[in-house]
């Protein structure tokens, strides 16, 4: 660039540096892949290694996400089925909380309640409308183990200089500091969940409404608030930032590099300085199955892009691509400059943590990036199409009963967490003919924790792929989930108890072998006794 950039210009990659710290976690899980000679080659997972050149590929389309419309009995009206508010929800186990160094300090984390008024209490706007679908219960507030700091993550659709507009994309990270281990969950912006004090809308409208109706403590207590009461989570941090911004903040990374497994086809305008109320300027855009060094423009595209996915895989790509932004801000070494950046830009970012709170979470960001991320979405049985019957609104309905596992995973660490159990390494040997399967691959399962290496091993083609576990037992090895990563059955895992082996699983792809999986609907992952 030859253009000093302005401070404004800064807004995403400081929002992303401070979340880095903040967040530092749901988007720093990623290891090296290492080659046959011990030697560690650079970092592939939400972020790759390299320029490849782009290739062609049939596409397995992802599924749809949203359930087909059911028969819906209601009583008295239709709405959600929330359990009832006396009925206790288990919690996590707490754990000890470890002593803060004495430098940096921040001010004491609190432990959000949820606010109790009527809704002609915010008179600003009228009394609440009168709602046909059913307003359900308070869900129990999980009890947050020891230790664990919940950041909602923002995006808005309005300049933050100029108000507030929807949220499109909400993140909450739970970051462990005992793990130290890190989750992350997106809540799809289609939810149509109770706005506190006001009526049932859509969870993105929340913020907005806060900021119209005098929501005591303001929009982002509303949206805290909204969360609290239909998902049990307390929010203790937030930190919001915009669509330019985030374009910008990639741009001054020099890009990130992604891993994209599925081809991508949408409305992209030709050039960016092209008038987008011109249709005359856009053209549909393909994204082939690869990996891409993408600029500002092409990752916002990449991140917003709904027309052959969903939003739920919208959520997915967004997750991935904060994490390939904090992997860039890791390689430019841009985290040591936080305090220096902080100081300075401050006041074009939107978030309530200290510069101290910061520095802490920040300093766990290499032990989590050793034990690994878990990446949750609201998908399939957890939610349930809608119809809103005042305006006829396609929308999702929570069913609590099968969404609160995943929030209350959200307290637990990654099922393959390095910090309490040995990796497990997968040998990946490219019998495709085409290099980029390998990295993809690798891809797709460094995502569910595993640890591929990559082979340099010359080898035929060969049309099936194989799956071999070198061990007397399968017990631990998740060969339900590996089989499921690489498109087989599990029953295709071919036990090996008589030859040693110095990976624990040895795959080789075949020509048959395709990286597009439809990773909302993957296996659900546990912790194995």
């Amino acid at each position: 660039m030859n253009d000093k950039p302005s401070p404004h210009s800064f807004r995403l990659a400081l929002a992303t540096f401070a979340l880095s710290i903040v967040a530092v976690t749901g988007f720093l899980g990623f290891q090296n892949y290492v080659n046959h000679n011990g030697l560690a080659t650079p970092t592939l997972l939400a972020s790759a290694v390299a320029v490849l050149p782009s290739f062609t590929n049939t596409r397995v389309p992802l599924p749809a996400t949203n359930t087909p419309v059911p028969t819906i009995t209601r009583t008295p009206s239709p709405g959600p089925s929330p359990i009832p508010s006396d009925t206790p929800l288990p919690s996590a186990t707490p754990t000890q909380t470890l002593t803060p160094s004495p430098s940096p300090t921040s001010r004491p984390q609190l432990v959000p309640s949820l606010a109790t008024f009527e809704p002609e209490e915010l008179a600003s706007t009228g009394p609440a409308p009168t709602a046909v679908t059913a307003i359900p219960t308070a869900v129990p507030t999980f009890e947050v183990p020891l230790g664990t700091t919940n950041v909602l993550l923002l995006g808005s659709d309005t300049d933050l200089d100029q108000g507030v507009g929807r949220t499109d994309t909400m993140i909450i990270v739970a970051i462990n500091r005992d793990g130290p281990t890190a989750s992350m969950v997106s809540l799809p912006r289609d939810l149509y969940v109770y706005i506190p004090g006001w009526t049932m809308n859509r969870l993105n409208t929340a913020l907005s409404r806060g900021a119209a109706a005098g929501y005591p403590g303001g929009a982002i207590a509303q949206l805290r608030d909204t969360i609290l009461y239909n998902f049990g989570i307390p929010i203790h941090f937030y930190a919001q930032i915009d669509f330019e911004g985030f374009q910008q903040g990639v741009d001054l990374m020099d890009g990130v590099e992604v891993a994209v497994s599925c081809e991508l086809r949408d409305w992209r305008l030709k050039s960016p300085d092209l008038d987008p109320n011109n249709e005359e300027n856009w053209e549909i855009f393909t994204l082939e199955p690869g990996i891409h060094q993408m600029d500002g423009d092409l990752a916002l595209w990449y991140a917003r892009s709904r027309r052959t996915t969903s939003d739920f895989d919208r959520g997915r790509r967004q997750q991935q691509l904060l994490r390939a932004m904090l992997n860039q801000a890791v390689d430019l070494n841009l985290l040591a400059q936080i305090p220096d950046l902080y100081n300075t830009y401050q006041n074009t970012v939107k978030t309530d943590m200290d510069i101290g709170r910061i520095l802490q979470l920040a300093s766990l960001a290499p032990a989590i990036r050793e034990n690994g991320v878990q990446n949750l979405y609201i998908v399939g049985n957890q939610i349930q199409s809608w119809t809103v019957p005042e305006t006829g609104a396609a929308v999702q309905l929570p069913v609590w009963e099968n969404m609160q596992q995943t929030f209350r995973r959200l307290f637990l660490p990654p099922a393959l967490n390095r910090a309490t159990r040995p990796p497990i390494t997968v040998e990946i040997i490219n019998a495709t003919g085409d290099p980029n399967k390998s990295l993809l691959a690798a891809d797709n399962l460094a995502w569910y924790g595993f640890e591929p290496i990559i082979s340099t091993t010359e080898q035929a083609t060969q049309s099936q792929t194989t799956i071999q576990y070198f061990a007397q037992n399968t017990k631990g090895s998740f060969d339900w989930l590996l089989s499921w990563v690489v498109a087989k059955r599990t029953a295709d895992v071919q036990l090996v108890t008589d030859t040693p082996y110095q990976y624990n699983y040895r795959v080789v792809l075949g020509t048959e072998y395709d990286p597009c999986r439809p990773q909302l609907f993957a296996p659900q992952i546990f912790i194995e006794q």
